[in-house]
């Protein structure tokens, strides 16, 4: 069943349910929104582009111009030609394929008739348009206004299980725990440029992380996004205005990548704060990301060089990691099967991918907040440009505890500036580091743990099976006996405990009981909200899973601690695979 159609959000209804919620003596939302660097970004945006245009020409100098061009010319046809547009992208497309048909028909043509500079001077403040970000602060009060308005109602309809605007006892802040280093945030928020960095895994995390900095009163972030989410028209209205800039995965050329560099690395040079997804998307198999990507990870040093040479007042960019913890994922059947598709080739099938779908994502809140379940967001221990920690001063702190002068580590021979290979290298330890960090600040939920103990204990019945036959087995070979799992429920339960007081995660309060069956009641219950076949399932002393590649996905999420049976009782190599096939 379907929530009831939210009605609309006029400024008389937000302000009238607004005292309502005060009333009610919950926790509210701040009043206004802090302003900052993005607060005006409309008017310096022609300035920004311009500078991104003239950086990455500079950049590109070094390759002869005929050669970006054909080359950009290829990849950009093939692309087009793999791209299915809809009603709403076709316009989109139809400028891109006008765009390389000029370029096309431009270099048939001699160079002494038609001169390149222009052509490449053409893709670039192209690229720079469409990846460009914007910021209403109209539609910034607005949307952090009415859209919890509607996530109240929402929550109180689904708490009730029927539709009444006028007993509004919950609000959906109370859904979020927001946990770990937020103090320490809002501190360097005023001493530097912040760079969130969360784990990913819905598309819902853009609009959830948003909300949640306006709750830490915080000012807005500007952040990238698939270009494939502003094919909503709805979405692309409030994403468009609230600072997002666009990031097109399936554009390869070096063009394309480097004015997306230059743009980003811009942005955090004026000061504004960035949210960047460093595993690049959605972890698809379902486990917390351990390849990032660098490329654009390395902006935060580029801009503090250029910060320091310019001397600015603020110069230092802060990596803050923040890891994002779901009892069930909307896209986690379409996630898991793409992962397997790829890493098992031809064995599997792409499904659509839930969250193109707007009544999958009022569904999931409805379920979401029917069954009292909530979103744990943890503030990780901010980082330098080079991984080591940051105080409250906003000074960095080296492994030994002394305090370390950034400065330093960027001055080479007696001059501050870029060293390719020394930056490349402190780009690779900082990506290392962050990978570490999202591992110990990662929280369990009964949800994984039940998955993944599950999981476990059929392996164990089945050792000489590989990850794809495995994931073929019977459903009779897929239930065991509901007692005899909740003894190796226990024992899991026990090692991650044992995990957690050595600082190498956290668990939610729901796992902090010694009565497995209360914890393990809880995970089953969450796992059985989302999906259509249950992830697991007790009947008549017997429990079992309808879908092993959903039961693969959760159980993934404790992948890289060396928790499972197969290990040696040590943390893993977070990423990687065992002789089997299955993640560590």
């Amino acid at each position: 069943m379907l929530p009831p159609e939210i009605p609309d959000f006029s400024q008389e209804s937000v302000t009238k349910v607004k005292a309502e919620l005060a009333e009610t003596g919950l926790p509210t939302a701040p009043a206004v929104f802090l302003e900052g660097p993005l607060t005006v970004f409309n008017a310096i945006r022609p300035r920004i582009l311009s500078e991104v245009v003239d950086r990455t020409r500079q950049e590109l100098t070094a390759a002869p111009i005929e050669m970006l061009l054909t080359s950009a010319l290829y990849a950009e046809r093939q692309r087009l030609k793999r791209t299915r547009a809809n009603v709403f992208t076709q316009k989109r497309k139809k400028d891109d394929k006008k765009l390389w048909s000029g370029i096309q028909s431009g270099l048939l043509q001699s160079a002494a008739i038609v001169d390149r500079k222009p052509m490449l001077d053409q893709v670039l403040a192209h690229y720079a348009d469409e990846i460009g970000g914007r910021f209403d602060p109209a539609v910034y009060r607005f949307a952090t206004h009415a859209l919890p308005v509607g996530f109240d109602w929402l929550l109180n309809a689904a708490s009730l299980n029927k539709f009444n605007p006028w007993k509004m006892t919950e609000r959906v802040e109370s859904r979020l725990n927001i946990l770990g280093e937020v103090d320490l945030l809002r501190k360097l928020s005023n001493k530097g440029t912040i760079l969130l960095v969360p784990t990913h895994q819905s598309n819902i995390d853009s609009i959830m992380i948003g909300y949640i900095i306006y709750l830490m009163g915080l000012p807005p972030f500007a952040y990238g996004a698939g270009l494939n989410l502003f094919s909503n028209p709805a979405l692309s209205f409030f994403m468009r205005r609230l600072g997002a800039y666009t990031v097109d995965r399936q554009k390869s050329s070096q063009i394309y990548k480097h004015t997306l560099k230059n743009y980003s690395t811009r942005i955090l040079r004026e000061g504004i704060h960035s949210i960047f997804f460093p595993g690049g998307g959605r972890s698809r198999s379902g486990a917390i990301e351990s390849k990032l990507k660098l490329g654009l990870l390395g902006t935060a040093l580029e801009a503090q060089v250029n910060n320091l040479q310019e001397g600015r007042n603020k110069p230092n960019v802060y990596i803050v990691p923040m890891t994002t913890s779901f009892h069930f994922v909307l896209e986690a059947s379409s996630l898991i099967e793409d992962y397997l598709l790829e890493s098992g080739k031809d064995r599997f099938l792409v499904m659509q991918d839930e969250s193109s779908e707007f009544n999958k994502i009022v569904s999931f809140f409805w379920k979401l907040f029917k069954a009292q379940s909530g979103v744990t967001v943890r503030v990780g221990k901010p980082l330098d440009i080079f991984g080591n920690f940051v105080d409250e001063q906003g000074e960095s702190v080296g492994p030994n505890g002394t305090r370390i002068d950034p400065k330093l580590w960027l001055t080479t021979r007696g001059q501050l500036g870029f060293e390719p290979r020394r930056d490349m290298e402190y780009t690779r330890e900082l990506g290392s580091r962050l990978v570490e960090r999202f591992h110990r600040e990662n929280t369990v939920l009964t949800s994984h743990l039940v998955a993944f103990s599950f999981f476990e204990t059929l392996r164990k019945h089945y050792p000489d099976l590989d990850l794809y036959r495995f994931l073929r087995i019977s459903l009779a070979q897929r239930s065991l006996p509901y007692e005899a799992f909740l003894a190796e429920a226990k024992h899991q339960h026990e090692k991650v405990m044992s995990a957690s007081d050595r600082g190498q995660m956290y668990v939610s309060e729901d796992l902090l009981t010694t009565d497995t069956e209360l914890w393990v009641e809880d995970g089953i219950r969450n796992l059985g909200l989302m999906h259509g076949a249950s992830v697991l399932k007790v009947k008549d002393g017997v429990i079992f899973t309808e879908d092993m590649s959903l039961l693969y996905y959760y159980r993934n999420r404790l992948a890289g601690y060396g928790l499972s049976h197969l290990s040696d009782s040590r943390p893993g190599m977070p990423g990687q695979h065992d002789e089997k096939g299955f993640l560590e």
